[in-house]
């Protein structure tokens, strides 16, 4: 209540008040393609994010653009914040313009300005064109984007080789261990006006995954989903033994059992850590995102035991639904820090933590047969009529 006195009534709503966190959103796609300064369509600029959330939107992007979208839409994609960037007239350009500057916010940290232009924030990072080397050094482009992914939080889908399986691996070794990042290894076919073309399959794994969030969560990865669109694959791995290599490496896959193209593997570049699940850091990201939006309200607050007591429940409360809602496991904490002091106390630092745990995708899935012998045979026996009692006979 106001301390001051005024000779009246006055009603005001208590600014002590609850914050409910909500889970922040994860499915919104973001593409960089470069393109000739002759094709960029009018009303759009370099450099300029835009949002795509139908084939209309695109109008008058150039066809290899176009088809990008269309394999994201195709497969689940909701919303798609696309950057364009300048070709130039040689290869070095293209790269340079790509990579961008972090300060101006050009090339691949354009998508780190699509919020300030009132556009969804882009959790799932595409680059079309720009693959994973098997040989150093390393894409920069690629190793541009991982830093943008970080400061963001999102999920960067990079495409490997598409050769052989052996530089599909060299190539996650170059990337290093990025858990922000995921490599799908062998472009997906498409028909274009009748004709078949090559694409990147790191469009079609992050539209995937894109579907699950909306449809799901994003506690779902990007495994063992049925392909939309697709007519084939550059490079056909073997379900079991090849499959599995690639995936024990850090490399996603497409596979076909005789039931259409799919999706298959879950895996980030962190193989072999405990965050080479996808969905695992993604989930994770999500809830830090989340928590980070909600507690921003409480800042500059007084440091008081209602209000800490609300921090409590808001944390918790978080926790809670994405624990009822299956997206992390039963058990969450969430609290005030023992570290507090009240050296740290006066200078209005304030310490919380958390505890939770994102359950991991099933992966190895065993099942151990046995043979029931006794049991079978007594009941085939005791099962037929007629039968003649030995014992009674003697």
């Amino acid at each position: 209540m106001p301390l001051e006195r005024y000779h009246g009534v006055r009603v005001t709503q208590s600014a002590d008040e609850l914050v409910v966190a909500r889970p922040k959103t994860t499915s919104v796609m973001g593409i960089l393609m470069p393109i000739p300064s002759a094709d960029l369509p009018a009303g759009m600029a370099f450099n300029k994010p835009i949002a795509i959330r139908k084939p209309a939107d695109a109008a008058g992007v150039p066809d290899d653009v176009m088809a990008e979208i269309d394999t994201a839409l195709d497969n689940g994609a909701s919303t798609i914040i696309v950057v364009l960037t300048n070709e130039g007239t040689e290869a070095a350009e293209r790269v340079t313009n790509a990579v961008g500057d972090a300060a101006t916010k050009t090339g691949v940290h354009a998508f780190k300005s699509a919020a300030m232009l009132g556009l969804p924030r882009p959790k799932l990072l595409v680059l079309p064109g720009f693959r994973a080397a098997s040989a150093a050094p390393a894409d920069p482009v690629i190793a541009e984007a991982i830093t943008v992914a970080n400061d963001i939080r999102a999920q960067l889908y990079v495409d490997g080789p598409g050769t052989t399986i052996e530089a599909a691996k060299q190539a996650v070794t170059l990337i290093g261990a990025q858990r922000r990042v995921s490599i799908s290894d062998g472009p997906i076919l498409k028909s274009e006006d009748g004709v078949v073309v090559a694409r990147p399959s790191s469009t079609a794994f992050a539209a995937v995954q894109a579907m699950l969030d909306m449809n799901r969560s994003p506690a779902w990865a990007h495994t063992n989903v049925l392909l939309e669109g697709v007519v084939g694959v550059s490079l056909p791995v073997e379900y079991g033994t090849e499959a599995s290599e690639l995936n024990e490496a850090g490399v996603n896959t497409i596979i076909n059992r005789g039931d259409g193209f799919r999706t298959w593997g879950p895996m980030t570049a962190a193989v072999g850590t405990i965050w080479e699940f996808v969905n695992v850091v993604r989930v994770t990201d999500m809830v830090h995102e989340s928590i980070e939006a909600a507690f921003i309200e409480y800042i500059g607050r007084p440091m008081t035991k209602d209000n800490l007591d609300l921090m409590s429940m808001t944390g918790r409360g978080l926790l809670k639904q994405l624990e009822v809602e299956g997206v992390i496991l039963p058990g969450s904490q969430f609290g005030l820090s023992t570290d507090n002091l009240p050296e740290t106390g006066v200078q209005g630092i304030v310490k919380f933590a958390m505890a939770f745990e994102v359950p991991a995708p099933i992966y190895d899935l065993r099942i151990q047969a046995h043979r029931q012998i006794n049991v079978a045979y007594t009941a085939l026996f005791n099962s037929v009529t007629g039968r003649f009692e030995t014992d009674a006979a003697l």
